[in-house]
């Protein structure tokens, strides 16, 4: 009788980064991630960002998440691409 482990119930951790550092991960100016994330209805894939005091802070995962899906799943060319 072999015994398995218990499975691991501990959320992944959440990598939370600033703009500047979350746009140089995605490789396009953090001006471009500031205009997307102000604009969420024209880039829906764009995971939404939380604010602490005046900055953003980005889940570092869900954008490598939302890129990933972007690529299955292309859309028009942007203007805005930095």
């Amino acid at each position: 009788m072999s015994a398995e482990p218990p499975p691991d119930l501990t959320p992944p951790l959440r990598r939370w980064v600033d703009t500047k550092i979350a746009a140089a991960h995605i490789g396009i100016h953090p001006e471009v991630l500031r205009r997307w994330a102000r604009k969420p209805g024209k880039h829906a894939w764009l995971p939404r960002p939380i604010r602490v005091g005046k900055e953003f802070r980005w889940d570092i995962n869900a954008l490598d998440t939302a890129l990933a899906n972007l690529a299955d799943h292309p859309q028009e060319p942007d203007d805005e691409t930095g």
